[in-house]
């Protein structure tokens, strides 16, 4: 096509878009992506939508940008005569990208418009609120059946219950966040940075009581295993990921693989840094009938695949009709403007069909951590301690990964984060990551299993009389260490366990001790025990608690102390941020204990002491909250002024 052919297609286009725009009784607008109107009708007009207009009434970038990513949004806009109802559309036209801008004509439009979204809105929340129930119900059923259990067996029971239901209570929490959010004047939510690996293993959590009732083995791989940060709807990622595997779980057989991958995209000159996001999860359900992929396939608003059309489903009225969770599948993957590819599994002689795969695909920009970041690692009391060796972390929690991990690092060794034990054991299966193992050190509160349920399957035999998985040392984290724990991880074959939250020099002493290491060649580690240097300047004991900011100066320097600080101050001001609202979601207990945790590991003690008072105040339903909450804001302020003066480099 020559350049006056482009150019008179052009025209063509946009005189027929004018001629619909001019004869449209509503409010319709063609702007560029800057918000310039191109081509405004007399009712947009009327209310100021032209000459940049839109921009004043609307967060123009950011709608655009997620316009462009689904193709078309629902909007709410404020005007002089009150918030109109409407869409914008990406029209990409030729070599020019511009938006279409409709809004609705009268009030009986705009009730109709608001009610269908509001309807939509519940649907999708009524279906996402089942799996949170229903792992709730599952891990309720098995303690309530549990019989002749010890004392030890029954405390376990009772402490997977509380946590699925803090897990469960927080993923409601997130959803009765996206009625809030879709609910709003301006009608949409603000796309944010998250961590796409975390939302996975949150679900998985949630996942894993269900798994273990129906009997189904979970198999998860994640890639790369280190954080992935990326910039886009959070709510419509948990949407995908929860239906995807929601039902694999229920309905797919005895075991399920979930691969994640984040892929970076090649940047081409003026590019911003991209990810590809690939879910994949395949079950062994026995593959899905012609008529379901039909109708997943319609869901998707893509060509059927099966030739021989949709079949009756059994009810007169019902042919060709989509499921809830079919609907809320294809409406986040549609807002992610991604798609999904239903590919039939078979076994290994590839002759018959024993499951079905989903692999959804979509990109999202790269997002950046929060702005503490990451301490540096540097020489520190430990360098050299742990050199060269490889180690894979079990830990659930973000903030104790990342410190775990930094302070091993500095020792020396290499390190492997997961977040559960099915992301390890995956892991572990993979021969030429375990020929260069020397160590795992897991945490005992995991998710889906405990930490000794995950070290009996690594270090036990096969019931077929496979050889275990690995027979090298295994370390254990807890926070209540007592005899039972003890006894329950030495009979696992665990070698050690350590009591959080613990020093970087123990645990280095701890590791170097189970490699049987013994002399590094360095100096050797002072004694755990012995008291840190005094400071030019004593730190102020109702501020911080010296011996453990000074511990953490030696280990990290000044730097890394003040970013692990800085962290739990935003820890801590994002709990007291909660606190400060009229409604106190149903995990407000499970977020004061964690930012009461990452207070203690730093040595904040003001804010930590607060943080406390909260926690018991909530647990006795004080109904004033106030002036703890405004001791525990000026305890933040205190750091703010005191941290300029930490002694080091």
């Amino acid at each position: 096509m020559t350049t006056g052919d482009t150019k008179r297609m052009s025209q063509s286009l946009l005189g027929t878009i004018a001629r619909m725009i001019a004869t449209d009784r509503r409010a319709v607008l063609l702007a560029s992506p800057n918000g310039s109107a191109l081509l405004a009708n007399s009712a947009a007009q009327r209310l100021g939508l032209d000459e940049m207009g839109i921009t004043e009434m609307l967060d123009w970038p950011s709608i655009t940008k997620q316009a462009k990513r689904a193709t078309s949004l629902g909007v709410s806009v404020p005007t002089p005569h009150g918030d109109l109802e409407g869409e914008i559309v990406f029209l990409p036209l030729l070599h020019m990208e511009s938006f279409l801008v409709r809004l609705t004509e009268n009030d009986v439009e705009t009730a109709l418009l608001r009610n269908k979204a509001r309807a939509a809105t519940l649907m999708r929340v009524a279906h996402d609120l089942r799996t949170p129930i229903q792992s709730l119900l599952a891990s309720a059923e098995e303690a309530l059946s549990a019989t002749g259990t010890t004392e030890k067996d029954t405390d376990e029971l009772r402490n997977q219950l509380q946590r699925t239901a803090d897990i469960a209570l927080e993923h409601i929490s997130n959803v009765l966040a996206v009625i809030r959010g879709e609910q709003n004047a301006a009608g949409l939510k603000a796309d944010e940075d998250f961590n796409i690996n975390d939302e996975l293993r949150s679900l998985l959590s949630l996942l894993g009581p269900i798994a273990h009732a129906q009997q189904t083995e979970l198999k998860v791989s994640i890639e790369p295993m280190d954080d992935t940060w990326v910039h886009g709807p959070v709510r419509f990622v948990r949407a995908l990921f929860q239906n995807m595997t929601d039902n694999a779980v229920k309905y797919g057989g005895r075991e399920v693989h979930i691969r994640l991958r984040c892929i970076p995209i090649p940047l081409d000159q003026g590019d911003e840094p991209a990810l590809s996001i690939v879910l994949e999860v395949c079950d062994t359900g026995g593959g899905l009938p012609d008529d379901q992929k039909d109708r997943l396939t319609r869901a998707l608003r893509q060509t059927p695949q099966s030739p021989s059309g949709p079949k009756e489903s059994g009810q007169a009225g019902q042919q060709g009709r989509t499921s809830a969770g079919l609907n809320v599948l294809a409406h986040s993957l549609h807002q992610l403007g991604g798609k999904m590819d239903v590919i039939d599994r078979h076994d290994d002689e590839n002759a018959h069909i024993i499951g079905t795969c989903l692999r959804a695909s979509f990109t999202l920009p790269a997002g950046a951590p929060p702005s503490h970041g990451n301490a540096p690692v540097t020489q520190t009391a430990t360098a050299g301690t742990l050199d060269g060796a490889r180690i894979l972390l079990v830990e659930d929690s973000p903030s104790s990964r990342d410190w775990i991990r930094h302070t091993l690092q500095s020792a020396g060794a290499s390190v492997s984060a997961t977040g559960t034990g099915i992301e390890a054991l995956s892991l572990l299966e993979d021969t030429t990551f375990l020929s260069d193992l020397d160590l795992i050190l897991t945490d005992m509160t995991l998710p889906y299993m405990n930490g000794v349920q995950f070290a009996t399957k690594v270090l036990q035999p096969g019931t077929d009389g496979e050889p275990p998985l690995w027979a090298g040392p295994i370390i254990g984290l807890t926070a209540h260490s007592d005899d039972r724990i003890v006894a329950a991880c030495m009979k696992a074959g665990i070698r050690r366990v350590l009591e959080k939250p613990i020093r970087p020099k123990d645990l280095c002493q701890a590791i170097s001790e189970a490699l049987n290491r013994g002399e590094t060649g360095k100096d050797p580690m002072p004694d755990p025990q012995s008291p840190p240097e005094q400071p030019a300047r004593e730190m102020c004991e109702d501020v911080f608690r010296s011996k453990t900011v000074s511990e953490i100066i030696e280990q990290f320097g000044r730097d890394g102390a003040i970013t692990f600080i800085r962290r739990s101050q935003k820890e801590a001001r994002d709990a007291l941020a909660i606190i400060r609202q009229s409604d106190l979601p149903p995990d407000i207990g499970r977020i004061l204990h964690a930012a009461t945790g990452a207070s203690s590991l730093t040595g904040l003690a003001g804010v930590e002491k607060h943080l406390r008072e909260l926690e018991l105040a909530v647990e006795k339903n004080t109904k004033d909250l106030g002036p703890i909450a405004d001791a525990l804001e000026n305890a933040l302020t205190r750091v703010d002024e005191e941290v300029a003066h930490l002694p080091g480099d």
